[in-house]
């Protein structure tokens, strides 16, 4: 019996050594993410966790290189241009294959395409596509059936894209989730199950998803080894937990468990002398948004003075300041600073429109007075819908007691939802007031502009003129061969969705405060874009 132990214990010891060596062979990276992914199907994602995921799982013509510039991805070359470059003619690369093993093809593109514009698939963000590619607009319209898009796979590695207008954005687009393509007979296989677990996917990009449905907290992203550029991932595994609260990512990031975390508030004094500790700016957008009421029924938020009280009566810089203080700045316009810049100039577009709604509680009053009196009532209660995050949590209990000093009659109920929910609160408009806000796709002021549209499936807002859909469609198809004339017709359409209409309360532009370990390399975080996991790799 003693033998036979020791022999046990040997063998285990062996065994352990072996995990050990694999476990240290491999490149495992700890990271956190804010949220529940609540899907990765690119044609229905419409949220910036579903979006960050698609990213490492799916490849387009073009993925975004390390700079933040498009390099070429699925396609194998800069197409061939015909038709004065409204006929645009890609190769698909040879090598390019699903996690499944079988190829991607020209047809994957005009499969998910035409799905994407089909007004029965609810496509989040089908007008991405809408006065670019030919029959866009007509077919989201229901003017046009799906199969009369300008896509078309010429043969299995042969793909034509048929565009309204040469347009000097559609590059950028293209390393979007939106133009993603997707496996037809491995969809229809799967049927309604698709992309709504790991065991219902497959993959063409970097990563695999394993170890998750929209229910999990944890999940995984595996080297994918079908795919095409897999010598240059140099992570086999980044594990993903879902961590809401800042004292708990510090926890886990200082025992180890993690190897970055977001700062923000009080802690980013606390460790801005850390070795570990980096800030930067994104674009990232934030607002509250309000349902001003859908299908011909209005609600209180629809009054303009009401509006345009709520609007001007936060102090953002006390918000950036106190709950923040992690590179955020106050933001007055929807589209942030220092990312676009006049074609011509060169002037930052946040510079050249100015201030568009500030805070001003003496003026906010006056309106909000008058709003009351406009709809016959002398108080009003409006529900805060936000996601259950702390710094959320934090800010919603900021803008309550902002928003009822300044605001005589005012109660504001702040109703905390998990961020799952928040998401499709926001897209069903099924709330009153909501904080949310925008990442952008791109560098253009078009990706902000383009989600109020009317009828947008991004709107949500029940914000709608004529003028502002005139000038933003202008900007996507007639207007994109005159830059100049584009960019006037940007900064005018701003003006209208806010000064004119206040259709947003706009707070501030995101910054970037956080902790990473020396040992984490190639983590590529943009500006505008989801973040890009293809480089990333940890240290010996």
């Amino acid at each position: 019996m003693l033998l036979g132990l020791l022999l046990l214990t040997a063998c285990q010891s062996k065994e352990v050594v072996k995990d050990a060596e694999k476990e240290d062979k491999d490149n495992i990276i700890n990271i956190m993410e804010t949220g529940e992914i609540p899907g990765v199907n690119p044609t229905t994602a419409d949220n910036s966790v579903s979006f960050r995921a698609i990213n490492q799982v799916y490849e387009g013509l073009y993925r975004l290189d390390k700079d933040g510039k498009p390099a070429l991805a699925m396609a194998a070359a800069e197409p061939e241009e015909k038709n004065g470059g409204k006929t645009l003619i890609y190769k698909i690369r040879e090598d390019a294959k699903w996690s499944n093993g079988t190829p991607v093809t020209a047809a994957d593109f005009e499969y998910a395409w035409k799905k994407v514009v089909d007004p029965k698939s609810t496509a989040a963000y089908g007008p991405q596509m809408e006065e670019i590619v030919k029959n866009a607009t007509q077919i989201l319209n229901g003017e046009m059936d799906p199969d009369q898009l300008g896509v078309k796979a010429l043969d299995d590695k042969t793909l034509q894209v048929d565009l309204e207008n040469p347009v000097p954005i559609f590059k950028d687009l293209l390393t979007t989730g939106t133009f993603f393509p997707q496996n037809q007979a491995y969809i229809e296989k799967q049927g309604k199950r698709y992309a709504l677990s790991s065991e219902n996917l497959i993959s063409n990009g970097p990563f695999k998803l394993e170890n998750w449905d929209a229910t999990k907290k944890t999940w995984d992203y595996v080297k994918n080894n079908k795919y095409w550029d897999k010598k240059n991932v140099k992570a086999d595994k980044i594990h993903v937990q879902v961590v809401k609260d800042t004292n708990q990512a510090l926890n886990l990031y200082t025992t180890g468990k993690l190897d970055r975390i977001e700062l923000d508030g009080e802690f980013v004094s606390k460790y801005k002398d850390d070795v570990d500790f980096h800030k930067t700016f994104t674009g990232r957008s934030i607002y509250l948004k309000m349902n001003q009421g859908k299908d011909g029924e209005t609600t209180d938020l629809a009054n303009l003075n009401i509006r345009r009280g709520l609007a001007m009566a936060i102090d953002k810089q006390a918000m950036v300041d106190r709950l923040l203080a992690n590179g955020s700045t106050v933001l007055n316009g929807n589209v942030p600073a220092k990312i676009m810049f006049d074609p011509k100039t060169k002037e930052d577009f946040r510079k050249q429109n100015g201030d568009l709604l500030s805070y001003n509680p003496t003026e906010a009053k006056k309106y909000w007075q008058a709003g009351l009196k406009e709809i016959g009532k002398t108080e009003l209660t409006i529900a805060l819908t936000a996601g259950d995050s702390s710094l959320q949590k934090q800010q919603t209990e900021f803008m309550q007691d902002q928003l009822q000093k300044h605001l005589p009659g005012l109660k504001i109920n702040i109703k905390t939802v998990t961020q799952k929910a928040s998401f499709v609160a926001d897209v069903s408009q099924d709330y009153e007031m909501l904080l949310g806000g925008w990442s952008g796709d791109y560098s253009d002021p078009l990706t902000y502009l383009n989600l109020f549209l009317t009828d947008s499936p991004g709107n949500h807002t029940g914000f709608s003129n004529a003028e502002y859909d005139k000038l933003v469609l202008g900007a996507k198809g007639s207007l994109s061969n005159d830059p100049e004339k584009r960019w006037e017709a940007l900064l005018k359409a701003e003006q209208i969705l806010l000064k004119d209409n206040a259709a947003l309360v706009p707070l501030y532009q995101g910054g970037r405060a956080y902790l990473q370990k020396a040992t984490l390399q190639n983590y590529i975080a943009y500006p505008i874009g989801s973040e890009n996991y293809k480089w990333m790799s940890k240290a010996k």
